[in-house]
């Protein structure tokens, strides 16, 4: 009942999250939230047979997604900090890190659509976007709550970390294709 409690907070008023005092079970909640959207990209993926079945790989993608979004946050802490932007009183990288994982909830909306995608009423895709981009925009939004910034920088910070994530991984596969080129000839 807390990690509702804490979510009924932050949505009631989200001045909350920038107070000195951060709300109780934020912690909690954010946790459960990285669970609960893990766990509905999880069912949505596995919907699609796109990962193997099992709580091991539940349990690999739930740690997959900490880290992922632990590096993300300390990554849009140092840009702020970098860039001059103050944290809220009592804010950080922490503080971000668990307010992330409360935005995680809204991936728990793919199980549904997975499900309208085997139906063959709604497009998997489009649906996966919309809620990637919804989540997106709850992040900006938060980082926006958290440091006293304008909507254009708190959009180039969340989109830093995933820009430089899908260049690394761009470049790793044009390296790959070459060395497979490269083994053939």
């Amino acid at each position: 009942m807390a990690v509702l409690s804490t979510l009924e907070v932050l949505i009631d008023r989200p001045e909350a999250l920038a107070a000195y005092e951060k709300p109780a079970g934020l912690g909690r909640a954010g946790f459960a939230g990285y669970f609960a959207g893990t766990l509905g990209l999880f069912m949505f993926l596995r919907l699609q047979a796109m990962v193997p079945p099992g709580a091991l790989s539940l349990l690999a993608m739930f740690f997959f997604v900490l880290a992922a979004n632990f590096l993300f946050a300390g990554v849009i802490h140092l840009f702020m900090e970098l860039t001059g932007a103050d944290p809220a009183p009592r804010g950080g990288a922490a503080r971000l890190f668990q307010a992330f994982g409360c935005t995680d909830f809204l991936l728990a909306a793919l199980v549904p659509l997975g499900f309208l995608h085997r139906a063959n009423v709604f497009n998997g895709l489009l649906g996966f976007c919309a809620c990637i981009l919804v989540l997106l925009w709850a992040r900006v939004r938060l980082v926006r709550r958290l440091y006293p910034v304008s909507g254009n920088k708190a959009l180039l910070a969340v989109w830093l970390p995933y820009a430089a994530l899908t260049a690394l991984f761009f470049v790793g596969l044009v390296y790959g294709l070459a060395w497979f080129v490269w083994l053939l000839v």
